[in-house]
């Protein structure tokens, strides 16, 4: 497989393309808003519920129509060759962005009722455990999906990164995992974690 760090880097004006289309102004708000944080919400969101056929076909509907959106699929056709290469870098960036938010986010995790906050070390718990037992299984079981492993990869990614003394739990959970499959979509836990991607993908 050719080394990610010796691909060519992508054009300004492609970048400059997607970042008009992902940032965009937030009233009353100094940081612009994130367009590539929908699919991650999504996905969380149905994956923490019963995840029936029903919930899945719903989850599945919601991110094709993000993905397939004409200004989208404009971009990427645009980008001809490099089109998996821009959507796989800003969908690696804003996975970690994701996470970062969960992390730093008062309320999320809330117990009781939404009455306590959660302590910090439970606040991960939670978020490994949502990553690993609830998001990326749900995309996992999404075949009709073709992002599907893309996305696993950038929550994988961006869990290690931003948990780095817990991958010994993380690599259970994935061995563990009902869904084999999981183990060949996935880099090995042995592995330099990647380099970041989209570093430069910011506003």
């Amino acid at each position: 497989m050719e080394d990610r760090q010796e691909k060519r880097p992508l054009g300004e004006d492609l970048q400059e393309a997607m970042g008009a289309f992902r940032y965009f102004h937030l009233e009353g708000r100094r940081e612009p808003g994130d367009r590539f944080l929908q699919p991650w919400l999504y996905c969380h969101v149905y994956a923490s519920g019963s995840r029936s056929k029903g919930e899945r076909k719903r989850a599945s509907k919601e991110l094709k129509r993000f993905f397939k959106g004409r200004q989208l699929q404009e971009l990427l056709e645009k980008a001809g060759l490099d089109g998996p290469a821009l959507l796989e870098e800003h969908l690696f960036d804003s996975a970690a962005k994701y996470l970062q938010i969960c992390r730093d986010d008062d309320g999320f995790g809330r117990k009781m009722f939404g009455l306590m906050r959660m302590k910090q070390d439970e606040k991960e718990d939670k978020i490994i455990s949502d990553v690993y037992r609830a998001m990326i299984p749900l995309l996992a079981s999404l075949t009709d999906m073709e992002e599907g492993p893309v996305m696993m990869r950038a929550l994988d990614q961006a869990c290690r990164q931003l948990y780095p003394q817990r991958l010994e739990d993380m690599r259970y959970l994935v061995e563990t995992a009902k869904d084999e499959s999981l183990q060949s979509v996935l880099p090995p836990f042995e592995d330099p974690v990647p380099e970041d991607h989209g570093s430069d993908s910011g506003p």
